[in-house]
């Protein structure tokens, strides 16, 4: 599930960024968890529309990539199931970024 969530991710950056422009992955891991992040130099989504595009089916207006509207709506799920949170960080611009917040695992010490 986590391998479609992250296709899911990329082939969205990928779709809508175009010729020349950027998509990055990386994965991070501090006290709070550890953070997915998939940015890219695309369009973006205006603020107003981000929670809509969890919506299935959802398609933003004007958008001429191909698809079925069902990519975000397939990672928020997958997320859920691990418990983490989506985000797109509001002070990333030009472009998207995405967050996927997966929680601190605990550790289990054996004696």
């Amino acid at each position: 599930a986590l391998h479609v969530m992250l296709r899911n991710l990329v082939d969205n950056a990928v779709k809508y960024t175009p010729s020349g422009g950027r998509v990055d992955v990386s994965v991070v891991e501090s006290e709070q968890g550890v953070v997915v992040s998939v940015t890219d130099s695309g369009p973006g989504i205006e603020p107003e529309l981000r929670e809509r595009v969890f919506n299935r089916f959802y398609r933003v207006v004007g958008n001429q990539a191909d698809g079925s509207g069902l990519g975000l709506s397939i990672v928020q799920r997958i997320a859920a199931l691990h418990h983490a949170p989506v985000r797109f960080d509001a002070e990333y611009h030009p472009g998207l970024k995405v967050d996927v917040l997966f929680p601190p695992l605990v550790r289990v010490h054996k004696q």
